[in-house]
């Protein structure tokens, strides 16, 4: 698919992320991952986050390198 028809520009993180799914510990698939967000406490800041999954998978990908011992 091209990036015009997912309708994602080129520099949106999503593009690479079209594919992807969540999954249960049975590996059955919930949802789309551009489709899902992660809701939590900051335990710094104690405020509520809201963030894109997609973005997540973003940051893992580009710390993955140099900081592969910390990566799990």
């Amino acid at each position: 698919m091209s990036e015009d028809v997912l309708g994602y520009s080129s520099h949106d993180w999503r593009k690479n992320t079209d594919d992807a799914v969540v999954l249960d510990e049975v590996n059955k698939s919930y949802a789309k991952v551009n489709d899902c967000k992660v809701s939590f406490t900051n335990p710094k800041s104690r405020r509520r986050e809201d963030v894109d999954l997609s973005r997540l998978i973003r940051v893992f990908v580009n710390n993955f390198e140099s900081h592969k011992r910390s990566v799990k």
